[in-house]
């Protein structure tokens, strides 16, 4: 049977040469020039941050890892190391920078409160990802707050509510705490709850419920999140207060004046800019730097998609004061 040049099985051979012959070429492009691997020795680049990013910074540090980057013949190494802000910002003051190449404190506030005491830092920093200080509850008293039309604001700290027991982390410790002190004088004066010193203590009275008290909290939103996901029978429900918050930034700061290590920092930097990074801080609880959140993951997180009212951004006598306690 003739075969004319229209014959669609033409067409066919023709197209099935050319993929071949692509998929040939490509081979012997990457047999000639395969992936390049860093084999110099490992340079060890310490990242301390603060607890609450620690967990998404040591995801994308593992990506950044068997990634080849080398510099100056080595091959740079991120290691994550959960260390309380606070006690860097001691160190820093002091000059002690071991181990330190890179900071990541839960606020910018600790750079005024750094600096303020003297430590020097290369740069002012690059927030990485933020969330929203607020008011936390069990659901079930988010919901009773809710169904008697109590409104949603700071004042339920101050005046509480339904024999509420309210507490509020140690702003001489905790950045959330801080902001709580901030975010109250701009908005009603003050807040005189009992203290904790970490987020752990402070959601423990949300456990068991055995007394009439209904516990009151005020944290960082994605310290909810975190409950959330190690409590799931007992969840804690998110309440904004409508006079406004403020945003706890997460800044990556340079450290180290080794020029190696501050170029690994810089490279480390650069990954945590990439859409995947955002992505990883969302899954974590975190919102964008500018404070969006996915449609997906608030849904999956419980979460408003929209930023809450942000206040003005506090002046470093004021930060100074609140941290004061």
């Amino acid at each position: 049977m003739a075969v004319t040049r229209k014959d669609p099985r033409i067409r066919l051979l023709a197209a099935g040469a050319v993929l071949l012959l692509a998929g040939l070429s490509a081979g012997w492009y990457l047999l000639r020039d395969p992936p390049r691997a860093c084999r110099g020795e490992t340079l060890p680049v310490g990242v301390v941050a603060a607890p609450d990013i620690t967990p998404a910074l040591a995801a994308l540090a593992a990506r950044f890892n068997v990634q080849p980057h080398e510099i100056g013949g080595r091959c740079a190494r991120i290691e994550v190391e959960a260390r309380d802000p606070g006690t860097v910002a001691r160190s820093l003051a002091k000059g002690d920078v071991s181990g330190v190449d890179a900071w990541v404190p839960d606020s910018s506030m600790w750079l005024v409160r750094a600096r303020a005491t003297g430590a020097r830092t290369a740069g002012s920093g690059s927030p990485l990802a933020a969330t929203p200080v607020v008011i936390a509850a069990p659901r079930a008293v988010a919901a009773e707050l809710r169904d008697d039309g109590i409104p949603a604001g700071w004042r339920l700290l101050e005046k509480a509510p339904l024999h509420a027991a309210v507490r509020v982390l140690d702003p001489a410790r905790n950045a959330a705490g801080a902001a709580v002190v901030l975010a109250a004088r701009a908005t009603i004066g003050r807040v005189t709850a009992p203290r904790a010193p970490d987020p752990a203590r402070l959601y423990a009275s949300f456990a068991g419920l055995k007394d009439l008290r209904r516990p009151l909290v005020a944290a960082s939103e994605q310290s909810v999140v975190a409950y959330n996901d190690a409590h799931r029978p007992n969840p804690a429900s998110v309440i904004v207060p409508e006079e406004g918050t403020l945003l706890l930034d997460h800044p990556f700061v340079a450290v180290s004046t080794d020029p190696l290590r501050a170029q690994a920092v810089d490279a480390f930097r650069w990954a945590l800019r990439a859409r995947q990074a955002a992505d990883t801080f969302q899954w974590y609880g975190f919102r964008t730097p500018d404070g969006r959140l996915g449609a997906r993951d608030a849904t999956r997180l419980g979460l408003r998609a929209t930023l809450p009212k942000i206040l003005p951004p506090p002046a470093p006598d004021q930060v100074a004061s609140a941290m004061r306690g």
